[in-house]
């Protein structure tokens, strides 16, 4: 019975011996389990903070010098664009040159007659009667003013029919002056004197060279004070007219030389800015600049394209607008890690920006992201 005891102690050791070893074996392999899957969570995570460098947009930097251009263009306008008008009235002659559109001209030439053969009759009638008054009183004058009675008959006797009045004598006396003006002398000289003026107006002539780019009579035609004869503009001398913004035309001055050319037309022209305007055109808020243009085959209408440089910027690196964010940061690579750097733009352009505070040894990161990545690994 003691024997039986003994034995069935001993078993139940043994039993407690095997369960006390699978218990601790269990606790083992959980806790190297749980140790296991920590670290797969701990790589699992630093993977997902790294960003692959397949992905990246990046962009090599170089300092260099940067003129900033600003463009400018205009249209070609006659320097001289003149509508002519009649200021008396009669019928064309035919004998007025071929004052048609595209007819080109010198300058003084005749470009229209205008029938003044009734008017310069009238004329004539007039200077008739004033000789008739000097010649009456001529018979006073040797009279009352012989020092100065040889004069006006010198006048009288150079008097040509057909041709204008020559300046009246001068007086040697307050006496003889009054005698000459109370016999009406002073009075028709100068009335026939302005209808002289007026008949030469009957002839037009070009003011300058050039040639007539619209006209609205023909010979024959009746034409009346007030009514519009024809347009002409100079084709010799031309000016372009471009707006500039108001921080632009600071760098502009008269005198400056700037060289145009045309999208159409093979060659360039030199523009020579000979007046700024000091008013903003309210519409584009430029102001406008004209040039005094030189060149061969200019022509009245061309559309002409230049630009000029407003300052130059030295040690400075250009970049597209779309890497520098708010706060005037980007996002450059070092050592494999993404990094926020800040920095100073200079210039606006239109689709890059100056900027300064970067090195040559930043690789520029260009593309956008949805959620920060600064402090992120690269990874090959």
């Amino acid at each position: 019975m003691k024997n039986l005891k003994f034995t069935a102690l001993g078993l139940l050791g043994i039993v407690l011996s095997i369960t006390l070893i699978s218990y601790v074996t269990k606790s083992e392999s959980e806790a190297a389990n749980a140790s296991s899957e920590e670290f797969s969570r701990k790589e699992a995570a630093s993977a997902s903070n790294a960003v692959r460098h397949s992905t990246l947009e990046l962009l090599p930097l170089k300092n260099r010098e940067k003129a900033i251009q600003v463009p400018i263009s205009g249209r070609v306008v006659p320097k001289n664009q003149t509508q002519l008008f009649a200021e008396v009235q009669g019928r064309i002659l035919s004998n007025s040159s071929n004052f048609k559109a595209g007819q080109s001209f010198k300058q003084g030439e005749v470009l229209l007659y205008i029938d003044s053969r009734e008017f310069a009759l009238n004329l004539e009638a007039q200077r008739s009667a004033f000789l008739n008054i000097l010649t009456g009183i001529m018979p006073d004058l040797k009279a009352d003013y012989p020092d100065n009675y040889q004069q006006w008959l010198t006048y009288v006797q150079a008097y040509d029919s057909g041709q204008p009045l020559q300046s009246l004598p001068g007086t040697s006396s307050e006496g003889e002056k009054y005698f000459i003006t109370s016999n009406q002398v002073y009075n028709t000289f100068y009335s026939i004197k302005a209808q002289e003026e007026r008949l030469r107006k009957y002839t037009i002539r070009a003011p300058y060279a050039g040639l007539v780019t619209n006209a609205q009579v023909d010979i024959g035609g009746m034409v009346s004070p007030g009514q519009l004869l024809g347009t002409l503009i100079s084709n010799n001398d031309y000016e372009l007219e471009a707006g500039v913004n108001l921080e632009a035309t600071t760098h502009l001055a008269v005198g400056d030389q700037l060289t145009f050319h045309s999208n159409e037309v093979v060659g360039t022209w030199i523009g020579k800015v000979i007046r700024i305007n000091d008013i903003v055109d309210p519409q584009t808020q430029n102001i406008p600049v004209f040039f005094q243009m030189e060149g061969p085959s200019l022509k009245s209408g061309m559309y002409l394209e230049g630009e000029f440089t407003t300052r130059n910027y030295e040690d400075v690196f250009v970049i597209p607008q779309i890497a520098l964010s708010r706060d005037e940061s980007v996002l450059v690579l070092e050592e494999n890690v993404i990094v926020r750097k800040p920095i100073t733009p200079l210039e606006y352009l239109r689709d890059s920006i100056i900027v300064d505070g970067l090195t040559e040894n930043d690789q520029l990161i260009i593309n956008q992201f949805s959620t920060p990545v600064e402090g992120k690994k690269v990874r090959m």
